[in-house]
């Protein structure tokens, strides 16, 4: 057999592979994989290997890594094997990502208990924002449906008590965030947030009787939920937020509808996503829109653009093995209709939400209703064989184990949510803590960097007479250069004729953006070609077009948020190269001299930090921030009315409506709203980054002045001063030796 040894690291996305005791050649398309993660090649691994074999599909792979990586080689390994290939797996076991992450945790509280090292973390906004992401406890899962799903029985089946409304009892226009914490094993505490921000209700003890009187205000946008979610373990490490998103269709609120679609459009974060589909009703025109955001959404990214998809089949136990209706075909027809809106092998998940919810309720709090239907599904689901949820899970040997450690009954498990449930806690150690760790590990390398430098600068002061005098020349000049240096006046006028180009990533993205919506209005445009209707067909078509053109406004304005953000990102790193440029210039004069401390002092100017960013204060007042305040006519795109099915009611007394020329009164006002939408965003983006450039001049003509001046400040004192130098040469010595251990103990976190 072949032999294939794989060591993949994912925390900084390393693989290597041993083709039979061999590297393989640079063009092989293995060696491409080198610096991606596993889940965007592993579905193509084997294919890949039988190409370089020439067919011969024996393979004996070892496998080095964590076990969620690992269980994906063996997915991938059991879809070669039904292919024809023979594969045999061996794996070769590393710590869990979990153990490394405390162990990172232990090593910050080392680090801020370093006086000098704490200094360097909170001097630098960016090291010190990533510790705190990388150290943020939350991780969201997002439960998303249309009516008649059953989502608010699933969550309530999820917390152990009913405590959602349900949607036939109070219609979800709000947004319900479930804050998961253990110690409140009694009672949820529930906070209620206007359209403005402002908490305008508060409740220690809230019942399902408060949050439907709440849900109904009109003014609720947000409720703040916190309790124990019974159905996931919360760990040191992470806590689950479960996020009850108001389903498209009805929303009281443009922008809740914009935030359900702003989540499953989030590849960013890639937050995990319950799709709460209703098994015994598919095919509704509420699902179309949402499902083909999502499709296009997982062909974007690799297999965790489709593995934060969990599509949950609720409402299984409406159907009966004994007339007729086998759950193998509900489950046929439910990938049929997936695939028809462009979604292909999905992970389906089918569950009873009621079974396990009346399971997880107290008996003795049963109504005559619920108990009446509690028995009918502990028989079915008992008697019945066909009725194990879980036999028809994608469910990995990890989640069997886990399922196990729970100690359900069997019943439970044949409701099939509890595997749902324990998804969750695969997805946060395959994605979440490795994603996390890096963060932590990059922002603790770079406060490792800054604290070397400066060690290094005060240690090459151990120079003799001669050469501290010299070196307190080149100070002087340097400071003479960099007052004269940086002439803001000039570098103004410099952008004012030159301006300061968008990134080309953002103008590509920005044309294709204002192409997107064209294919839409041509396949309204044939819906609507040479035809006369009935004033009801008329109307079916034109509320239709408008829900379609409506959803395609929302999707286009939040892919312009996130461009926005993109771009931000890219013009800040351009500023910081331009910084690191200037710095460069600086130093050319003192190229020529044998003074290695010149080059720990242009180090050190590179390590002063500056924070580049578009206010929050800024964001609100020019664009739309879901859930912060009520939207107001200055924000840079502005939701229109369409109008158009009070315009055809005017038909309503007419035999028929001419479609085609119904369309061409719309089609140019249709055409306008979205052209002001496309200028309105490029003006946004081209706003933020003027702003970004103006906080890059502020920053130089203030802060760096004046961090420059300190340091080189300090080093003249130094060359100076014998006893204060020789004091902080010391210091430096026992600061290099102690960061040079931490260092060590940090990169032994990720090692394979």
């Amino acid at each position: 057999m072949n032999l294939i040894h794989i060591t993949h690291n994912p925390f900084i996305v390393d693989t290597t592979f041993l083709i039979n005791g061999q590297s393989p050649a640079d063009g092989c398309k293995l060696s491409s994989y080198k610096e991606s993660r596993l889940q965007l090649w592993v579905e193509k691994l084997f294919e890949e290997l039988s190409d370089l074999f020439n067919g011969d599909n024996n393979f004996h792979i070892v496998f080095k890594g964590v076990e969620s990586d690992y269980l994906d080689i063996q997915e991938a390994a059991q879809a070669a094997i039904a292919s024809g290939m023979r594969v045999e797996l061996e794996w070769i076991q590393t710590a869990p990502t979990e153990q490394r992450l405390e162990q990172i945790r232990g090593l910050m509280t080392k680090a801020r208990e370093h006086p000098k090292f704490d200094q360097f973390i909170k001097d630098n906004n960016e090291i010190r924002q990533s510790i705190e992401e990388a150290f943020n406890r939350d991780f969201d899962v997002y439960v998303v449906a249309t009516m008649s799903s059953g989502k608010s029985t699933l969550i309530n089946a999820m917390l152990g008590r009913d405590l959602l409304p349900a949607a036939n009892e109070a219609t979800t226009a709000t947004i319900a965030r479930i804050t998961d914490n253990d110690q409140m094993t009694e009672h949820f505490t529930a906070k209620r947030y206007n359209r403005s921000g402002q908490l305008v209700g508060q409740e220690n003890k809230v019942n399902l009787e408060r949050l439907k009187e709440w849900n109904q205000l009109a003014d609720t946008k947000l409720i703040d939920i916190e309790g124990n979610i019974v159905a996931i373990r919360e760990r040191e490490d992470v806590r689950l937020v479960l996020t009850d998103t108001p389903g498209p269709n009805n929303s009281q609120d443009e922008e809740h509808q914009r935030t359900t679609m702003g989540f499953i459009q989030d590849s960013r974060r890639n937050p995990l996503i319950l799709y709460v589909l209703n098994a015994s009703q598919l095919g509704t025109n509420d699902d179309r829109n949402l499902l083909g955001l999502v499709a296009e959404t997982m062909r974007k990214g690799g297999k965790q653009s489709k593995d934060r998809f969990i599509f949950v089949i609720n409402k299984m136990d409406v159907f009966d093995p004994e007339n007729g209706e086998h759950i193998p075909d509900v489950l046929k027809r439910v990938e049929q209709y997936l695939a028809g809106n462009g979604i292909h092998n999905p992970t389906l998940y089918p569950v009873s939400a009621e079974l396990t919810r009346l399971i997880r309720k107290p008996s003795d709090q049963h109504t005559r209703k619920e108990r009446g239907e509690f028995q009918r599904m502990a028989d079915m689901f008992s008697e019945e064989p066909s009725m194990d949820m879980l036999q028809y899970m994608p469910i990995t040997a990890r989640v069997h184990r886990a399922l196990k450690d729970k100690e359900h009954s069997d019943l439970m498990l044949s409701s099939g949510l509890p595997a749902v449930e324990a998804m969750i806690d695969e997805y946060i150690d395959k994605y979440n803590f490795p994603h996390r760790l890096k963060r932590a590990y990059d922002a603790m390398t770079r406060a490792i960097e800054v604290g070397l430098n400066e060690a290094e600068l005060i240690e090459q002061l151990d120079q003799d007479e001669r050469s501290l005098a010299h070196l307190k020349e080149e100070i002087m000049g340097l400071q003479q250069r960099q007052e004269r240096g940086f002439d803001t006046a000039a570098y103004k006028d410099k952008l004012e004729r030159e301006g300061k180009d968008l990134p080309p990533d953002t103008e590509k993205q920005l044309i294709a953006l204002e192409a997107s919506i064209e294919p839409v209005l041509r396949q309204l445009a044939e819906r609507f070609n040479n035809q006369k209707v009935s004033v009801n067909t008329a109307e079916i078509r034109v509320q239709e077009a408008e829900e379609l053109l409506q959803f395609n406004h929302k999707k286009l304005v939040n892919a312009y948020e996130v461009l926005f953000s993109f771009t931000q990102e890219a013009i800040r790193q351009d500023l910081h190269d331009e910084y690191h440029r200037y710095i460069t210039d600086l130093f050319k004069e003192t190229e020529h001299l044998q003074l290695p401390i010149l080059e720990g002092i242009r180090k050190s100017v590179a390590d002063i930090s500056f924070n580049l960013s578009v206010e929050q204060d800024d964001i609100q007042e020019e664009r739309v921030v879901i859930g912060e305040r009520e939207v107001s006519d200055s924000t840079w795109w502005n939701p229109f009315s369409w109008g158009s099915t009070r315009t055809v009611n005017v038909y309503g007394t007419e035999t028929y409506v001419d479609l085609e020329t119904l369309w061409q009164e719309r089609a140019t006002r249709i055409e306008t709203e979205f052209a002001s939408l496309v200028q309105s965003a490029r003006m946004e983006i081209e706003a933020g980054k003027d702003r970004l450039i103006n906080q890059y001049v502020a920053f130089m003509t203030r802060e760096f002045d004046l961090k420059f001046a300190e340091l080189l400040e300090s080093l003249r004192e130094k060359t100076t001063d014998r006893e204060a130098r020789e004091r902080a040469i010391a210091e430096a010595k026992e600061l290099h030796a102690w960061i040079e251990n931490f260092k060590a103990k940090l990169d032994s976190t990720l090692a394979i």
